[in-house]
């Protein structure tokens, strides 16, 4: 697991420094980076000479600087939340984005990364959360102590499936049993909505309301757990509008349990009225849901 986030935290700081060979050392190849769409300039950038550039290019023209909020891996994949600092061009004044980022290896160095964010000239961050309290980074330095500690586990994916499939279901009372009373979920800002939901019985009652309004459909797509904590990718299948198409949101959340219940989720992902997913990510053949198969690997039979 150190070895991985050492790698990761090596990377970014040549990421900070521009230093193109610095950043090569750390990727395999091939090498493929995969972002978020629609976010401007969200084609997958692939082979890392090409991702080198790219990212000394974004710190010397936009200031660009990355740390590492929190961390989490399994030893054979690692995600972390991260901050950026940067200088728009469009606007010249500094502002911060946060996201979150799956990093897989071959050996001992990086041959994937896929991002989840918005790219927005304004802040963009979880919304209400005490940031300065928990230590976390500012894009200037890393959090304090960002590894997850604990164990690796297998325990968390039935009950956050089994979550999942009770938001599907709209079922009130599965969900708050699954909640600390004292339950806080983040979203990213600026999406709609975005302030954070707070409470077993709100959080509850407000999947209910949401279920309805869009006959969502939750998928969990992968995870990486260790200690009381965990991380997945998921998506989200909806309609804008009684009358709209089926379209898809996927992105990342964060995890903290108490025991065997809910007590904190992160949420990063973007949500326009039309779908938002990993540009040129080959979803069907690595065994993610899509649209027309709305169940995954890790999540077969949804509700």
């Amino acid at each position: 697991m150190a070895d991985q986030i050492e790698t990761v935290r090596t990377y970014l700081a040549a990421c900070n420094a521009a230093d193109v060979s610095a950043i090569e050392e750390c990727l395999a190849d091939p090498f493929t980076h995969y972002y978020l769409a629609p976010n401007k300039g969200s084609a997958p950038t692939r082979g890392r000479q090409q991702l080198a550039q790219k990212a000394a290019k974004s710190s010397q023209i936009a200031r660009s600087r990355w740390s590492i909020d929190c961390a989490i891996s399994d030893g054979t994949r690692t995600a972390i939340e991260y901050a950026m600092s940067w200088v728009p061009p469009q606007t010249g004044i500094a502002t911060r984005m946060r996201g979150s980022e799956w990093y897989d290896f071959a050996g001992d160095q990086i041959s994937e990364v896929r991002s989840y964010h918005q790219v927005t000239a304004t802040e963009s961050e979880l919304d209400g959360f005490p940031y300065a309290d928990r230590g976390f980074g500012d894009g200037a330095r890393d959090a304090a102590d960002p590894l997850v500690a604990g164990e690796p586990s297998d325990r968390r994916l039935t009950l956050i499936r089994d979550y999942y499939d009770a938001c599907t279901r709209a079922d009130a009372a599965a969900l708050q049993a699954m909640f600390t009373d004292d339950v806080v979920h983040y979203f990213l800002h600026p999406n709609v909505g975005s302030k954070p939901v707070a409470g077993g019985e709100h959080l509850a009652r407000y999947w209910r309301k949401v279920a309805g309004m869009i006959s969502a459909r939750w998928i969990v797509e992968n995870i990486i757990e260790r200690g009381d904590e965990a991380v997945i990718e998921w998506s989200m299948y909806w309609n804008a509008h009684p009358d709209a198409p089926r379209i898809v949101t996927r992105g990342a959340e964060w995890y903290v349990f108490d025991g065997d219940q809910i007590a904190e989720i992160r949420s990063y992902h973007k949500q326009p009225e039309h779908s938002s997913e990993l540009d040129g990510f080959e979803y069907a053949e690595r065994g993610y849901s899509t649209l027309g198969n709305e169940a995954s690997t890790l999540h077969p039979d949804p509700a």
